[in-house]
């Protein structure tokens, strides 16, 4: 089964830009192999960079990547930071049992933590001072909002599966 079997692509796609806009998150939703199915939107313009970046893609997005679709694999809601200090928020979907995707997405900045532009100048091809002046704009999580936005990712899908 796929997840969408289970919740039909316009309201995945939709769901995808409600939790960009109302969560600030890279908001996607993956396939059971951790595949975008709609493309990324973009919460912030730090992770737009890294993305845009081959050595930042390569030594932050793929390593990232490839740790949250392990996550996803058992099942249960999580979120995880990156090398370059975002986080991931995430939600599987089941169908009997069966991980048959993910929702949530990245680049939001942990309560009490930041992102890292020393690390991102380290591993990519983005300007320390670059990187610090987008890192600026990015205001952490409130204590608690990662649940909040795990709760209201699992009624959502609870609603969209019907």
């Amino acid at each position: 089964m796929k997840i969408t079997d289970l919740i039909p692509a316009e309201d995945l796609r939709a769901l995808q830009l409600e939790l960009s806009e109302r969560f600030g998150l890279n908001a996607d939703i993956v396939d059971a192999d951790g595949k975008r199915l709609f493309g990324t939107t973009w919460g912030n313009k730090l992770c737009r960079a890294i993305r845009d970046d081959d050595k930042g893609f390569g030594s932050i997005c793929v390593p990232a990547g490839q740790m949250f679709a392990q996550l996803m694999k058992q099942g249960e809601p999580f979120s995880e930071e990156c090398d370059a200090g975002m986080m991931r928020v995430a939600v599987p979907v089941l169908a009997d049992g069966e991980v048959v995707g993910s929702i949530g997405g990245c680049g939001v900045v942990p309560f009490e933590g930041e992102a890292d532009p020393f690390t991102i100048g380290m591993m990519s091809d983005i300007e320390e001072s670059t990187a610090t002046d987008m890192a600026g704009k990015l205001v952490p999580l409130a204590e608690g909002m990662v649940e909040e936005i795990q709760a209201y990712i699992r009624k959502r899908i609870e609603e969209l599966k019907g």
